[in-house]
């Protein structure tokens, strides 16, 4: 049996299949640098955003904004974190209220 077990401290749980929801997903390669508009929504520090666009797919993923150099959510920067089936539900933007699921292999 799998132990699920939740971070206090930031109120998520890594091995679970639905992430926090994020403020705004992109519709296109960005810069994963400095506080930006993405898809019409001002994202700025520690603001979550959905990066589905990159030309290099490795960079996909959920990621926290940031002045400086953007890193990954602590949800989603593990290996066994984004798997095939994983979903997030997009907060605002023009997109909102659509929900995301990987559908691409592991």
């Amino acid at each position: 049996m799998t132990s699920v077990s939740t971070d206090r401290r930031y109120g998520i749980n890594s091995s679970m299949a639905v992430k926090v929801p994020v403020k705004a997903a992109t519709t296109a390669n960005i810069t994963l640098s400095g506080e930006q508009t993405v898809d019409g929504v001002a994202c700025v520090t520690d603001d979550r955003v959905l990066v589905k666009n990159q030309t290099n797919a490795v960079e996909n993923g959920i990621y926290m904004a940031s002045t400086g150099s953007w890193t990954r959510a602590k949800d989603a920067d593990g290996n066994r974190d984004l798997v095939q089936g994983t979903r997030v539900l997009v907060r605002s933007s023009t997109i909102e209220g659509i929900e995301y699921e990987l559908t691409t292999a592991n």
